[in-house]
């Protein structure tokens, strides 16, 4: 997700310790879970000043940076809202709190702006996707922002994603190249990218309105621990569960709500497998899944774990329940796994908002395959942990040397 930058004299999160991060968690849970104004400005004014810029971060990198502004700006006129500190002690709580308030009423702002230039976005691609007969299937953010949310500048999105069959995928590419699009990587075999000439990244303080806005095509829903082979495609599924409909004013295959669910908390899953977890997804999970008669037991060991975690989190709308009925059809493995990590980077959220691709060749590749409970319950769902550690270890190993003997050969990945 892209970066939105401050205003003027407005300071932002940088990097933080992850003890910070931790602590931070269920702070920003109880606000989620009671968005109460007063409630809000009470805990920004009694924090820390040097706690604030680490909330920043937090929220920036998790997401949630527009939602919490939105729940403050209804309170910021409130008996209990932090007065003006601009002529205070720039190192008070007073200031603190102050400032952090008019940094998230920036984070809205300029996401409006830039879910706004969204908006227009997906629908010039769908309405020339309906003009040459392609059925498309929005996904993730650019469904659920203009769906689910009351503005949709309080769900910020980093492009969008639209399923197509693989038969209209040259057709796709041709809408999106005639709208100023161009193919992003060739090589990219998972998803095809495609960007706009010039784009580039105007901040990295959380979405802003100038950062780009590609657009990536899918023709395969792939979960899978080795991403090159094995795993599960939910496409066919999420098609046979798609419905005609209308976003944003065009033409749209929209899935039905308990599809929807799926395809949301397998996506979350994959993201905790890799350790970078959102909370936001955490909420579109919840906030969806209340929605929902019945949790689909379809491909329930991906779908699982963020529908479990998403109800510790967020524990209304009957989602506990919900959830303990779909236990059986994911495992006991990852039943126990998802009711006893704690809800922080240990279950997969990227408190501390780390890049993969930033990293030094080994820790990103570290990052990518050390042997974290999802990835070793996922990879091997039938063994005991004592089993499936070794047996997963095995498995990098040999993954590790089909690729080096690839590179020697010149065979590419």
């Amino acid at each position: 997700m892209g970066p939105v930058g401050g205003g003027p004299g407005l300071t932002h999160g940088g990097p933080m310790g992850l003890r910070e991060a931790r602590e931070l968690v269920p702070v920003v849970l109880g606000w989620l879970r009671r968005p109460d104004p007063e409630a809000f400005l009470g805990d920004l004014a009694a924090m820390p000043p040097s706690r604030h810029a680490a909330l920043r971060h937090l929220l920036t990198n998790q997401g949630l940076a527009p939602l919490v502004a939105d729940a403050v700006a209804e309170g910021s006129g409130a008996a209990g809202a932090p007065a003006d500190a601009s002529g205070g002690d720039p190192h008070g709580a007073q200031w603190a709190a102050t400032d952090t308030v008019r940094w998230l009423a920036v984070q809205l702002d300029q996401n409006r702006a830039r879910m706004a230039a969204f908006a227009a976005d997906l629908a010039a691609v769908l309405a020339g996707a309906a003009a040459a007969g392609i059925p498309v299937v929005p996904l993730k953010g650019g469904l659920l922002a203009f769906t689910r949310y009351r503005e949709p500048a309080l769900r910020p999105m980093a492009d969008i994603d639209l399923l197509v069959r693989p038969a209209d995928e040259p057709g796709l590419h041709a809408v999106l190249e005639r709208l100023g699009y161009g193919l992003v990587d060739p090589a990219d075999t998972r998803h095809r990218s495609f960007s706009r000439p010039g784009e580039g990244v105007a901040a990295h303080d959380g979405t802003h309105p100038g950062n780009p806005r590609e657009v990536e095509v899918h023709t395969r829903l792939l979960r899978s621990v080795w991403l090159d082979r094995g795993g599960v495609d939910l496409a066919p599924y999420l098609w046979a569960a798609a419905e005609e409909g209308r976003l944003l004013g065009q033409p749209a295959m929209v899935p039905t709500d308990a599809a929807l669910v799926t395809d949301l908390a397998s996506h979350a899953t994959l993201h905790l497998m890799r350790g970078s977890g959102m909370l936001l997804h955490w909420r579109d999970v919840a906030h969806v899944a209340t929605g929902v008669g019945e949790l689909d037991e379809a491909f329930a060991a991906w779908a699982y774990p963020a529908l479990a975690l998403a109800a510790r989190a967020l524990p209304g709308g009957g989602l506990p329940a919900k959830v303990e009925r779909l236990a059986p059809a994911a495992g006991a493995g990852l039943a126990a796994l998802a009711a006893r990590v704690p809800l922080d980077d240990r279950a997969g959220l990227n408190l501390q908002g780390v890049q993969a691709s930033s990293l030094p060749w080994l820790r990103s590749r570290w990052r990518r395959w050390r042997p974290n409970p999802w990835l070793v319950r996922l990879a091997n769902p039938g063994l005991p942990a004592p089993a499936a550690y070794p047996v997963y270890l095995g498995r990098v190993g040999a993954r590790a040397a089909r690729k080096a003997a690839r590179a020697v050969l010149g065979g590419g990945r």
